[in-house]
This record gives structure tokens, C-alpha cells and sequence, in this order.
């Protein structure tokens, strides 16, 4: 049986405040050799490329941020902890005029410097359309991972995955991701022939397929449905009509999450679940210490 041990502390990092969540998975049988993973998770940057203005009266988020800081941080983690896994949740594209002029080729071409293990899509990748966002995302050299949408018929048919298992320290971790309901978020002529699968249905049945057939020691869920969102079909949703998802990795909402929200799935279990605001002013860490 499994249960979550939670431990919250901050500390000063390269951005240069990082979230650093320590959270224990413990796995029968007692005595069984430890097993550690180091998880660093991010969402929504929105085209942030530079820090944001030092002038900023907001001093928590003046002058931090920004995907060049982001390479910089993961290169100096990296010598620490080569092993490290790192996901994002997505809407890494609009916000800035480097979106506006290059679509998306600045924004993946500094994303591709990171060594992304998967990352998802958020609403706004459609902003300029299935066309382009097929072109920005075969440029790609990170998987981006979406199974709640049906590509089939559309440019961007094979692109994506609907789930990873990547191997690392000896442990086994399945990786899916859920995506938002694109009405009222994108619109009509960006998405045609897109179709959208319920994301709690689908979490079910792939986190099952990872857990039982696959047997994935963990199992890590990207999701950019959004926390406490008012569409209806969030996190909150997702979580308690599921099972078999060990932690959650969200975005769209924005939410700032000082310590890790949890959610009880449909067995009562709860769920962890990250989300880091946006711009990429923090970047959440996750140490997982499996027994």
C-alpha cells in the first residue's frame, strides 16, 4: 500500500526562487532499497523569454522569469542531479511579440536547450492555427504528449503521443497528458476536425493501461485543465473520476501553489497535484523517494 508523505521548504535558486516540494512516495515491502527521483515541473511561460522588467512594482515577480533564465537554472540542476526528469504543462506560446512575429519558432527553439523529457498543449498553441502549430511542433526534439485529443484527419495526425514510459534510476514512470475543452478557449477555425475526448475517461483508462499492463512503478499525469477553474472539467474533475495517478502536474489556471494541493481520487485516495503561476517566475521540484 502507498501513501504520501508531504514536506514543504524554499529555498534561493538561479530564477531565483524555485518551489522545492519533497514528496515521498512509500512502497511495500519495508526495507526494499530506496529509490529517488527528482522531478522539476513548469507551465504556462505565455512567450516569456527575457526576465520580467526589474521595475515592476510587484518585487516577487520583478526581474525573475523568463525561458533564458529556465536554461540557465536547468543547466546548473543538471550538474547536481543528471538523473533529473522535467515536464511542462504547456501554453508556452502568446504573451510577447516574439510569438507574434516568429510563431512559435523562438519559444521551441529555446525550449529544445532545455532537455524536456514531455511537455503538453495548452489552448493557446492553437492561436495561429493546426497548420502552424503542426510546422512549430515537429521542430521539436522533446515529445509533447496529448490523449484526450483526436488528431485523426488533421495536419497534426501522428505528431504528438498519447503517453511515455521513461526509465530512470531503476524506476518505471508512465507520462500522459489531458488538455481543455477547446470551446470557448480557441477558436472555431483553428481547431476543425479536432476532437476532444472526455479527460477523466481517458486518465482512467491510460493510467490503468500504464499501471497494470505496463507496470509502471509511478505514474505522472500533465495536465492544462487548471485548478478550481470555472469550465467545469479541471483537475478537480479529473482526479476524483480516476485512479491510478501517483502526481499531477497542472497549468492553464495560473495558480500559484506555495505547497502541493491534493484531491481524492475515486477510490478517496489524494491525489498530488503542482501548479506554478506563469512566466515561468517559479519552477516547481518534486523529490519522490520511492521504497
Amino acid at each position: 500500500m502507498k501513501k504520501f508523505i508531504v514536506q514543504i521548504r524554499f529555498t534561493q535558486n538561479i530564477l531565483p526562487v524555485v518551489l522545492f516540494f519533497i514528496l515521498n512516495l512509500l512502497f511495500s515491502p519495508v526495507g526494499a532499497q530506496k529509490k529517488q527521483l527528482v522531478i522539476l515541473h513548469t507551465n504556462d511561460t505565455h512567450s516569456q523569454i527575457f526576465p520580467i522588467t526589474s521595475q515592476l512594482p510587484d518585487t516577487m515577480k520583478a526581474g525573475r522569469g523568463g525561458f533564458l533564465r529556465r536554461i540557465a537554472m536547468l543547466k546548473e540542476e543538471r550538474a547536481k542531479n543528471p538523473d533529473l526528469l522535467y515536464f511542462d504543462s504547456g501554453d508556452f506560446f502568446q504573451g510577447s511579440a516574439y510569438f507574434t512575429l516568429f510563431k512559435g519558432d523562438v519559444e521551441v527553439g529555446l525550449m529544445n536547450q532545455m532537455g524536456i523529457d514531455a511537455s503538453t498543449i495548452g489552448n493557446h498553441e492553437f492561436d495561429f492555427g493546426l497548420e502552424n502549430m503542426a510546422r512549430v511542433f515537429k521542430m521539436a526534439n522533446f515529445p509533447i504528449l496529448c490523449t484526450n485529443y483526436d488528431f485523426t484527419g488533421t495536419v497534426m495526425e501522428g505528431i504528438t503521443k498519447p503517453y511515455i514510459i521513461i526509465k530512470r534510476n531503476g524506476v518505471k514512470i508512465g507520462v500522459f497528458a489531458v488538455c481543455p475543452k477547446m470551446q470557448g478557449l480557441v477558436s472555431d477555425k483553428n481547431c476543425v476536425g479536432v476532437k476532444y475526448l472526455d479527460p477523466a475517461q481517458v486518465a482512467l483508462e491510460t493510467a490503468a493501461m500504464l499501471k497494470k499492463k505496463e507496470k509502471c512503478d509511478v505514474v505522472i499525469c500533465i495536465s492544462h485543465l487548471g485548478w478550481n477553474s470555472n469550465r467545469g472539467e479541471d483537475d478537480q474533475y479529473m482526479i476524483s473520476r480516476s485512479r491510478n495517478i501517483d502526481l499531477v502536474l497542472g497549468g492553464h489556471t495560473h495558480t500559484y501553489m506555495p505547497e502541493l494541493e491534493h484531491w481524492n481520487n475515486m477510490d478517496g485516495k489524494p491525489v498530488p497535484v503542482d501548479q506554478n503561476g506563469k512566466a515561468a517566475i517559479f519552477v516547481g521540484r518534486i523529490e519522490l523517494e520511492l521504497k
